[in-house]
């Protein structure tokens, strides 16, 4: 995927004339003094780098043409004519320029000399009053030559604070960390770099590569519906990418939208007959969702040679079909070595139930298992329903299970109200008192969930259980009703309950440390992030939380910095904690770093589908700060948009104080 930026520095500025028009009847009186040694009389040493840039030019063109033996003929006679004038400037008492130290580091790379090139891009670098972009990604490419894509990373995010918008910056970043496989950091930049080109450059000759790897990002994190988004971006124009059209079925199937995943799959059959894959899914596709019309399409990819003598499909194709000698066995067999299939399960289990086979309970069990890990819940509930349905009457024990089971799949399809009710009914079926300890709980844990309101119920449930049964994740639970409640000082009491019953929980810890800051409890609440910490070295919502409070109360600035710092590493595409590190550099006042950090976290939150307004108030401050009062107005503007407080007076009166300054 990595496609490094070729920066070629071509300065078409100057050829030199180096001999004065003479005429031919007369002589300059004055003698020609040479400029340096390595030179006739009166032609000035200008002439050589002149002539080190035309040899280079011709060595990039003679590689356009694949001219490759010419090419290095190039380079080596522009090294040749840089070391010439070199040596005149040295004879002046001069060192090498900026700009001849990174022609002559550009053909060594050519030369393909890794350790040459970096040697003259530093001289570059020590002699140039800026570093220019161009020297930066000189730098990449030479650490790349050398297959160093650590190091070719360090180089572009040092200078990324003077660059923080360049579209090349970001684009190298993002593939140097999507080669990596460190797909967080990827999508950090790609994401960046969308924003940049929404609100800069809408034609930019990215918009469309970075739609696509967002989409691969999102995938590969665990962001569907975003990966959906931008693969759609990515296919209004070019519509015949195959690779796309079938991650997208991929997608919808992983949803439990087997419409949508259908909907895919026929593009592709309908643009490329002989697709073998998408039809296969497709049959897959009609065998779990539309038993119906299977047989229908079966007979199409039969029709079409492309249902083949091994694998799955010709075996669910028997199946559809109402044949099943020889069936149990192939499916078992193919079950053990391809064990994370589902397809083959659901159709075992069809077996198992017309066979009345006596294991068919754990079949069931096992084959719903895969279903919701698969993410079909639907079809975990549908198989679930099944199994219930051959229980007998008196078998309430088992029948509580499979409610408890069901309940789970219609949380997971945001069914709510439904998760609920299945709840209590396993709960009215089940002796089992410890069982029914572990659902009740789970029923306090669903009244908390969406917009239910109902944060009362919960809390009521949880005492009546903590009183016959007093566990530290049923004090914690309260603690978080309480805390939903703004009981604060209930939610406290609650958390210090589960502390007391389990002291080595940092989530207990971290979660008492925010109703203290709800009290403006601070020495409570930074005693508690920190023993969250140090329980879980790894736990970056402490670290963020922190090291944000501190920023806020202009203490710490260099702990909160190391705080914020260790968070990003640990998660650098969360857009909270790229606010709190921009806050930290605003009060650090290092503007620039500020704002690199703010955009990041902007463009992180709405790549998520939601807009922060804390992050543009934070920019607005950044730029007031940079004495850039239109750009901070704008972003106060766009804060108040986003805010859903009624009135937010102090956001207000900044808007009216800015705007003064600016009309006078």
């Amino acid at each position: 995927m990595f496609q490094a930026i070729k920066t070629l520095n071509y300065p078409f500025l100057f050829v030199f004339f180096c001999f004065l028009s003479i005429s031919p009847n007369r002589a300059d009186s004055a003698p020609k003094r040479k400029d340096c040694t390595k030179l006739e009389p009166g032609v000035p040493s200008e002439y050589l780098l002149s002539r080190a840039i035309q040899e280079q030019i011709d060595g990039y063109q003679a590689n356009n043409r694949k001219k490759t033996s010419e090419a290095r003929q190039a380079f080596e006679t522009s090294v040749s004519f840089l070391d010439k004038y070199h040596e005149c400037l040295k004879e002046k008492g001069l060192g090498p320029s900026s700009q001849s130290a990174e022609t002559q580091s550009q053909n060594y790379l050519e030369l393909a000399n890794p350790a040459k090139a970096w040697e003259w891009s530093e001289i570059a670098k020590q002699n140039a009053k800026e570093i220019s972009k161009e020297l930066v990604i000189l730098q990449m490419r030479i650490r790349l030559r050398e297959q160093d894509l650590t190091k070719a990373t360090e180089i572009l995010e040092h200078d990324l604070v003077s660059f923080p918008n360049d579209p090349d910056f970001l684009y190298l970043l993002g593939n140097l960390y999507f080669e990596r496989k460190m797909w967080n950091q990827s999508i950090l930049y790609y994401t960046a770099l969308s924003f940049v080109i929404e609100r800069r450059d809408n034609h930019s000759k990215y918009k469309y590569i970075t739609a696509k790897s967002l989409g691969e990002l999102n995938y590969k994190l665990d962001y569907p519906k975003i990966a959906i988004k931008r693969y759609n971006e990515y296919n209004s124009v070019n519509k015949n990418d195959m690779e796309v059209l079938f991650r997208l079925a991929q997608i919808y199937f992983v949803l439990g939208d087997f419409k949508m995943s259908k909907f895919y799959l026929e593009q592709i059959r309908e643009k490329n007959s002989r697709d073998i894959d998408a039809s296969h899914m497709l049959a897959e596709i009609y065998f779990l969702e539309a038993r119906d019309l299977a047989p229908q399409f079966f007979d199409t990819l039969k029709n079409e040679k492309k249902i083949p003598k091994d694998g799955i499909i010709p075996m669910l194709y028997q199946l559809v079909n109402g044949t099943s000698i020889g069936l149990e066995g192939k499916l078992k067999s193919f079950i053990k070595s391809n064990p994370s299939r589902l397809s083959p399960r659901v159709a075992y289990l069809e077996l198992a139930d017309k066979n009345n086979d006596p294991d068919y309970e754990q079949l069931n069990a096992e084959t719903a298992q895969y279903a919701y890990e698969y993410r079909q819940y639907g079809l975990a509930e549908k198989i679930l329903r099944r199994g219930m349905s051959r229980l007998e009457k008196n078998q309430l024990e088992e029948k509580a299970s499979y409610l408890e089971k069901i309940s789970n799949c219609q949380e997971m399809l945001g069914r709510w109200n439904h998760s609920i009710l299945s709840m209590k009914e396993a709960i009215q079926l089940s002796t089992d008192i410890e069982k029914k300890f572990r659902m009740r709980f789970r029923l306090a844990y669903l009244y908390l969930q969406g917009n239910l309101k109902k944060e009362k119920v919960s809390v009521d449930l949880l005492s009546q259980t903590i009183s016959e049964n007093p566990n530290p994740t049923h004090y914690y639970l309260r603690g978080l009703s309480y805390f939903q409640l703004e009981k604060y000082q209930e939610s406290i009491k609650d958390y210090s309950q589960a502390i007391e019953m389990d002291p080595n929980n940092p989530n207990f810890y971290f979660y008492r440390a925010t109703a203290y800051d709800k009290l403006k409890q601070f020495p409570e609440t930074e005693s508690d992030l920190k023993k969250t910490i140090s329980l879980n070295p790894n736990a970056s919502n402490a670290m963020n939380y922190l090291g944000y409070l501190y920023a806020e109360k202009n203490m710490f600035p260099d702990e909160a910095k190391q705080l914020l710092s260790q968070a990003i590493t640990l998660e650098p595409d969360n857009p909270a904690y790229q606010d709190s590190l921009g806050w930290v550099y605003y009060r650090k006042k290092d503007y620039n770093l500020a704002l690199l950090h703010l955009n990041f976290a902007a463009s992180l939150a709405l790549e998520r589908g939601f807009e922060d307004p804390v992050i543009y108030e934070h920019l607005g401050d950044v730029y007031l700060a940079k004495k850039d009062p239109v750009n901070a107005v704008q972003f106060y503007k766009l804060s108040l948009s986003k805010d859903k407080q009624i009135s937010n007076k102090d956001l207000l009166s900044k808007i009216k104080r800015v705007e003064k300054e600016i009309s006078e």
